[in-house]
């Protein structure tokens, strides 16, 4: 047996142990939710083919037998008054303390050129359902879990602050209006996390004790290939920095060296479903010290 080999049964079997039942992320299946997504081409906010995305969704998180809610809304944007809609699965725990795993799941507009967003962020929305079907089976946290999917994180312009993070922005307004937000007590963001050479820094705007515990258990599994010992990424403005402003702490876990970023050529063939499922056994591996550091808070 390979080196590379007998540390992933190491990390699987690890998860075993952690997540009961011996259940682990599935990159083939976390590709077969992302074909489902592209396959209805560009799906900015407000058209057709985003409204069929997000039924996939939600139909998938009901499936599992999560309740499901939607919250809708119509932002101005560049392109005038746009409908939008953010999509929650709710798996409640013995504890009404919230984790929240999230990604966008809407592709940018691109008048020029087709664009599908395969990596970004269709492979995240893909994981996070994924991560939904092996937390259901079993919740090592003791939280409740929130399975968030926003709309309009891509900007319709130029990236602005107010062109940007629609979804994300509505989410947090929207909960702290409702007195919920007080409940959330940390948020993991997944974007652009399935490319062949998946290379994956510590980005500089997230919580350092959240980046902490994801590095050292990356770095326990031997995934430091994918999940980079040393460097920073530069500050990102994503779904995460709503949270952020509002006092949650979040990560975000994002590669932003994929080389066909906001190109035509983001497309499915350019993605791996082993890289996928390191991401998202490395994140169910993080969940129960996570949850350990949130109980103490």
């Amino acid at each position: 047996m390979s080196k590379g080999l007998f540390i992933r049964v190491l990390t699987l079997l690890a998860l075993a142990v952690c997540c009961g039942q011996g259940a682990g992320v599935d990159g083939l299946q976390v590709l077969r939710h992302t074909r489902e997504m592209v396959r209805h081409g560009p799906h900015p906010p407000g058209t057709e083919a985003q409204r069929k995305v997000g039924e996939y969704i939600a139909g998938q998180l009901e499936a599992l037998g999560l309740k499901v809610d939607t919250q809708r809304f119509r932002p101005v944007t560049p392109r005038g008054r746009l409908r939008m809609t953010n999509i929650r699965g709710i798996l409640p725990g013995p504890n009404e303390r919230v984790l929240i795993l999230a990604s966008h799941y809407d592709s940018k507009l691109f008048d020029t050129f087709k664009f599908v967003g395969a990596n970004d962020g269709a492979s995240s929305s893909g994981l996070v359902l994924e991560l939904a079907r092996v937390l259901v089976q079993h919740n090592p946290t003791g939280l409740t879990l929130w399975f968030v999917f926003f709309d309009g994180e891509e900007a319709l312009g130029e990236w602005t602050s107010a062109d940007s993070l629609y979804g994300s922005r509505e989410f947090v307004k929207r909960e702290g209006d409702r007195g919920t937000l007080r409940n959330v007590g940390a948020m993991i963001l997944l974007d652009l996390v399935g490319g062949k050479d998946l290379r994956i820094f510590r980005e500089a705007n997230s919580t350092p004790w959240l980046n902490k515990i994801i590095w050292d258990q990356a770095l326990r599994s031997g995934h430091e290939r994918i999940f980079r010992p040393s460097g920073r990424a530069s500050p990102i403005d994503d779904d995460h920095i709503p949270f952020l402003r509002a006092g949650i702490p979040a990560v975000d876990l994002i590669d932003l060296n994929y080389a066909h970023w906001h190109k035509p050529s983001d497309t499915l063939d350019k993605l791996s479903g082993p890289n996928l499922e390191v991401v998202g056994a490395v994140v169910l591996a993080s969940l129960p010290e996570i949850a350990r550091q949130l109980k103490r808070k």
